[in-house]
């Protein structure tokens, strides 16, 4: 949901839409960091995301490695393309339910404490 909002708030050229920069894996990854990042800053406030969109496309940035104008512009793309956005987002979010997943199955940390 933050990536669709993050998206619409966007103006997007219609030049070059086609044509994405990262591979689908990355904007996975990019996907999935960006909801990392709405969560760890605990944001519900959609105007308040909405106004602080680029300190997440920079936390993104740091986290990929990848251009946060590549990774803004790749995003505003998508939007053109539905059915891609709803793929990206697909995994993205499987991913993120993945990694619960195994959260969830570890061991609890023992400190020798009973």
């Amino acid at each position: 949901m933050l990536i669709v909002i993050i998206f619409i708030s966007c103006q997007s050229d219609s030049k070059n839409a086609n044509t994405l920069t990262l591979t689908n894996d990355e904007l996975v990854q990019a996907m999935v960091e960006m909801y990392a990042v709405n969560a760890a800053l605990n944001t519900n406030d959609a105007s308040f995301r909405d106004s602080t969109s680029q300190i997440y496309y920079n936390k993104v940035a740091d986290i990929t490695g990848k251009p946060y104008s590549v990774i803004k512009s790749d995003f505003e793309k998508l939007l053109l393309m539905p059915d891609t956005l709803l793929l990206i987002q697909s995994r993205a979010l499987d991913t993120l339910r993945s990694l619960m997943e195994r959260t969830m199955k570890s061991p609890a940390i023992s400190i020798g404490i009973n």
